[in-house]
């Protein structure tokens, strides 16, 4: 979990890099790489270990 929380915070540096640069679709890009990680995290907390549940992006 800890390179994932590493991952998130340099995806909002480099959110805020691509605002300040006027970038529009690398920051939209980051934006929902960023989202999907979140997803997948949010995932992980509520599924238990050992649960077969199939949840889809």
């Amino acid at each position: 979990m800890d390179s994932e929380l590493a991952k998130a915070v340099q995806q909002h540096e480099d959110i805020i890099d691509a605002i300040q640069r006027r970038d529009a679709d690398a920051a939209g890009e980051i934006v929902r790489a960023h989202v999907y990680l979140a997803q997948r995290n949010m995932a992980s907390c509520v599924a238990s270990d050992g649960v077969d549940v199939t949840i889809e992006f």
